[in-house]
């Protein structure tokens, strides 16, 4: 029974991935490809983990999970941010140079 909602839960994840990469092809600025790389990586990458801890039911495993989705909360709305700030600064260099 745990090897049937762990293959959903992968499933589940690999399918929100590729429904995101259709989007981020569709979207034509930036900041809006930028949401849905955060926004959707962060919700795959915890249904990814989920199963995985479903997978083993170990508690080494339960707490890299949670170092790891921890890690991906904190730094993908940082590395968003930085990304869009430095496309910003760009455009304004850009905008100087005309």
């Amino acid at each position: 029974m745990i090897e049937i909602v762990t293959g959903i839960l992968i499933l589940a994840g690999a399918l929100i991935v590729l429904i995101a990469s259709v989007g981020i092809v569709s979207f034509k600025n930036l900041y809006a490809r930028t949401h849905v790389v955060t926004k959707v990586s962060s919700f795959a990458m915890l249904l990814f983990l989920i199963a995985a801890n479903l997978h083993f039911m170990k508690l080494r495993v339960l707490i890299i999970t949670l170092i790891i989705f921890h890690i991906v909360i904190v730094l993908a709305p940082v590395g968003a941010h930085v990304i869009t700030k430095v496309s910003k600064l760009l455009e304004n260099s850009d905008d100087d140079k005309k």
